[in-house]
């Protein structure tokens, strides 16, 4: 299932993104999407720091917060999370800071093309899951030669899957807090 999460401040554009990501009927086919909306990037945020998110496709430009800003806080909070920026803006300037810092797989124009953006979504998630073997693949083999510890290389997987699980918030009187 491939967890998507579409942020962008105009509604209108937010609904044709989600009806094309969920569209069984075009191709190339997006394995089991699930689409989340967003129409700000806070509130985008609060949803990554409690769900796993397998890609973020983020407008450019939105109140409050840019693009690059928010994907790069996406970054910290889901290393593993792909990203993509889709913007009616060409600013040379931000669309390096989203490459740099955010660590963007991809940059679409809009207005787009469904069948283009399509591909690239595909793309972008087939690429994520290569570097997420690599990954586990390294892990084992570090595990092998006794480079990290079986116990290292599940947080790390664990915290993969639950983004937040291994981090633990404490009081001041030292108990854990449990809810914000």
């Amino acid at each position: 299932m491939a967890k998507l999460l579409i942020v962008d401040d105009e509604p209108n554009v937010v609904s044709a993104l989600r009806r094309m990501c969920l569209n069984s009927m075009m191709t190339p086919a997006i394995p089991d999407a699930q689409v989340t909306t967003c129409t700000s990037p806070l509130q985008a945020l609060k949803h990554v720091g409690d769900h796993r998110v397998d890609l973020v496709i983020s407008d450019y430009r939105m109140p409050g917060m840019d693009g690059a800003t928010f994907l790069t806080r996406v970054k910290e909070l889901q290393p593993d999370t792909a990203r993509m920026i889709l913007s009616a803006y060409t600013d040379m300037e931000g669309i390096v800071r989203a490459i740099n810092d955010a660590g963007i797989f991809r940059f679409v124009s809009k207005p787009w093309s469904d069948a283009d953006l399509r591909f690239s979504i595909v793309q972008v998630l087939q690429h994520r899951e290569l570097l997420l073997e690599n990954q586990q693949l390294a892990n084992e083999v570090r595990v092998q030669r006794g480079i990290i510890s079986r116990q290292q290389a599940e947080l790390e997987r664990l915290e993969a899957e639950s983004p937040g699980i291994t981090r633990v918030r404490w009081t001041k009187d030292g108990g854990v807090v449990l809810e914000d």
